[in-house]
């Protein structure tokens, strides 16, 4: 050896030494003058204080998002890591990591040696532990009381916590670049799968990251990244990690990074609801909830939820905006049919941010007329007796002060229940809370979640005039026991919450219970279905899926419309849909023809439509409670009420009914020839007495000009007092309801008042 080379070596062992020396001092130094942070450093925060992210599942248990306050982070436990994953980490950053006590002295001196060779910093020396206490707990100061505390930190760490604890810190602390904490956040950022499924040479990538993320991430410098990678896998080959074939077969692959175009908050308004939920669930802060590292079973039917979401991309589906370009806000549930659980729900035609105001969930609006199966039929149905044949007379009337009105005054005399829902006539509704009660409705009301006002003791709630209004969602779940067969459940959007340990710590073990009788259901059912068939949600009349519905509406003044609304049901999904404008006022309201059965009840049937594409969509089953009957239509018109169908009446005027067992028609109908009355009119003044031969026990229509002007049984004259004397009129006696035929035409008498 020259002399030249014996003083280098000589040289650098007088250096390690030195630095030995010096490092002895400093951790004497350290440790017998304080340096605050090492002493108040507890390594058990490292774990309680890291940061991890609220995953949410949904309802067929797939991750849909990932969610934290300020960084993405999953945390996974060490046994979910693949081995050659760890020993990449642990070749590139700490190759003695199992053998050191948290300092390694011998890779110190290394590094001292090379920047001492090269005249400047080349090499680090910083161990996992040490890392980890950087990442977790200091600042990224580069002073020498920092470095100080990182030192004693470490020792500290490794007297508390084994290796793999560490190790299993460490991989999910260390920040990965693209927004990605930890080796979990990692693996989907940048190649969408799990750490548990990262091959060798994927492993070795994201552990090449970690020393300069801006340098060494694929997706920024992929060729940079390359490189690193080849290093890391040539340190694992090194250190007996792999085999050389093993090395060049990972080298040669050729990396696909996953496009980073997933949202990191998905289906806003859904996940707005289940973060506000399992805040109250749990009685922890929102912030709180994002970074404890809880896992939360969602209701969520992604498929569901997308579809609903296209359909609020279509502006043709909503109503023209204002004048100042102000969009018609709107908010949709879909709720389970079967448990009230939240399969879909959008907010509002924007999500703008992180809780952003919720319509579904928060907004408070009229009901009008969407109401009264809840508040008014229903009860009537259930307490009353009541069927949907039951006959109501729809005219002009006031009750303890209050006068009602029809839309457009249009009153239309006897009319039954079944007529009165599907038609929404107001009068009826308001009669029949009348009769049911106030109290007693709004008892049933509030046990299928509707709130009211301790001022809401008026007949106007009959027509929605409610104080505070309802939400969208407290609307669709009322309706729950029409589709249930009678029991209702409050609308949940979480199953199951576990903690950051794999605990669970909420289930929902809630059971719906009953509040309606399942015979009531089905005629409140068969009654909304009218509503599509014939009434006001035409709209949502489609071919091969029976539906039930009910619309609502609630005017700005005689011109415009404040609310639109919709719910609309079957066995499998309730879905409701809420269209207005936020404030409505003389520059933002919906025009008049914007009614529940126009663009809601649209944007609903669009959405059954889909649901339906691929499956069948079920019926209501009749409960065995439930009786239908063949009604006679013209016994129910002149006698306004249900006349069981004979053989005498013809199918043109048979119709079907369904009953309870207590309210099945006791009659039949009974036809019989008869001969033609003999008729006469006597005029005195300007009264007309008609006089025929009349059967005792029939019923005969008499009817001047066509319009009916009386109807008697056993008698045999009807006294006329005409309004305009001296014009003539027909009189009719018209066959009585039951006559099958009878011997003549109808006698015509022409009588002109003196």
């Amino acid at each position: 050896m020259s002399e030249n080379k014996k003083r280098k070596v000589i040289w650098r062992i007088l250096t390690v030494i030195v630095f030995f020396v010096l490092c002895v001092t400093v951790f004497l130094f350290a440790y017998l003058f304080g340096i605050e942070e090492w002493k108040q450093f507890k390594p058990a925060d490292i774990y309680q204080n890291m940061e991890r992210s609220l995953v949410l599942l949904d309802d067929d248990g797939a991750e849909y998002a990932c969610i934290s306050s300020e960084q993405k982070r999953r945390y996974v436990s060490l046994d979910e890591i693949p081995q050659h994953v760890r020993d990449a980490f642990i070749a590139i950053e700490d190759a003695r990591f199992y053998s050191h006590g948290g300092v390694d002295l011998v890779r110190i001196g290394g590094a001292l040696l090379e920047d001492i060779k090269s005249g400047g910093i080349v090499q680090g020396a910083s161990t996992i532990s040490q890392q980890l206490v950087k990442v977790s707990t200091l600042t990224y100061n580069q002073t020498v009381s920092r470095k100080l505390a990182e030192i004693m930190m470490a020792f500290k760490l490794e007297r508390e916590y084994t290796k793999d604890e560490i190790l299993e810190l460490y991989l999910n602390a260390v920040y990965f670049g693209n927004g990605a904490y930890g080796i979990e956040q990692a693996a989907r950022a940048y190649f969408n799968c799990s750490a548990s499924e990262l091959t060798l040479a994927q492993g070795a990538t994201l552990a090449g990251i970690i020393k300069a993320p801006s340098n060494y991430a694929p997706h920024i410098n992929p060729e940079n990244s390359q490189k690193r990678r080849n290093l890391v896998l040539e340190q694992m080959l090194a250190a007996g990690f792999i085999s050389e074939a093993e090395c060049s077969s990972a080298q040669e692959e050729q990396l696909t990074v996953a496009e980073n175009s997933q949202s990191s908050y998905p289906y806003g308004y859904f996940t707005d609801t289940v973060i506000e939920q399992a805040s109250e669930i749990l009685g922890i802060s929102k912030e709180d909830l994002l970074k404890k590292g809880y896992t939360i079973h969602t209701t969520l039917d992604v498929s569901l939820q997308e579809s609903l979401e296209a359909l609020y991309e279509n502006d043709e589906l909503f109503p023209e905006n204002a004048s100042d370009g102000t969009p018609v806000q709107s908010a949709s549930v879909v709720l389970d049919a079967e448990n009230s659980q939240i399969r879909a729900l959008v907010g509002g035609r924007e999500h703008e941010s992180r809780f952003s105001f919720n319509r579904a969930t928060d907004a408070r609006r009229q009901p009008g007329s969407s109401i009264k199966p809840v508040l008014v039929y229903a009860p009537a149905v259930e307490y009353c007796g009541y069927s949907a044949a039951s006959f109501i007379l729809d005219e002009p009337v006031t009750i303890d002060g209050y006068s009602p009105s029809n839309a457009g005054n249009k009153y239309r005399g006897w009319v039954t229940m079944r007529t009165a829902v599907a038609n929404s006539i107001n009068v009826p509704a308001v009669k029949l809370l009348n009769e049911v009660g106030i109290s007693r409705a709004k008892s049933y009301a509030s046990k299928v979640g509707i709130q009211f006002d301790e001022k809401d003791n008026y007949l106007s709630l009959a027509l929605g005039g409610f104080t505070r209004g309802v939400t969208p969602l407290e609307l669709g779940a009322s309706y729950m026991p029409f589709a249930s067969g009678g029991y209702y459940k409050t609308p949940s959007c979480i199953t199951e919450i576990y903690d950051k340990d794999g605990n669970k710590v909420y289930e929902d073990n809630s059971d719906s219970y009953a509040v309606l009788s399942s015979e009531t259901s089905y005629i409140m059912s068969s009654m909304l279905g009218s509503c599509v068939s014939e009434g006001t949600a035409k709209k949502l009349k489609l071919e091969n899926i029976p539906l039930s519905a009910k619309t609502g509406t609630s005017s700005y003044n005689d011109s415009s419309n404040r609310d639109a609304w919709v719910v609309a049901y079957n066995s499998d999904y309730i879905v409701t849909c809420w269209m207005g404008f936020d404030s409505t006022d003389d520059s933002h309201n919906m025009s008049g023809d914007v009614t529940g059965g126009s663009y809601p009840a649209a944007l609903a049937a669009e959405l059954f439509s889909k649901i339906y594409e691929q499956k069948i969509a079920p019926s209501f089953s009749i409960p065995s409670g439930v009786f239908s009957a063949q009604l006679d239509k013209k016994m129910l018109e002149t006698y306004h009420k249900a006349i069981l169908a004979s053989s005498g009446t013809s199918d043109a005027d048979r119709m079907t009914e369904y009953f309870t067992d207590s309210t099945l028609p006791d009659s039949t109908a009974e036809y019989k020839e008869i001969a033609v009355p003999d008729v006469t009119a006597k005029v005195s003044g300007n009264s007309v007495l008609i006089s025929f031969e009349a059967d005792p026990e029939m019923t005969y229509k008499i009817l001047r000009d066509g319009v009916e002007i009386a109807v008697i049984k056993g008698e045999s004259a009807v006294e006329y007092t005409d309004e305009t004397p001296g014009t003539s009129y027909e009189i009719r006696v018209s066959p009585p309801a039951g006559v099958i035929s009878m011997s003549g035409e109808d006698v015509s008498v022409v009588v002109t008042p003196n």
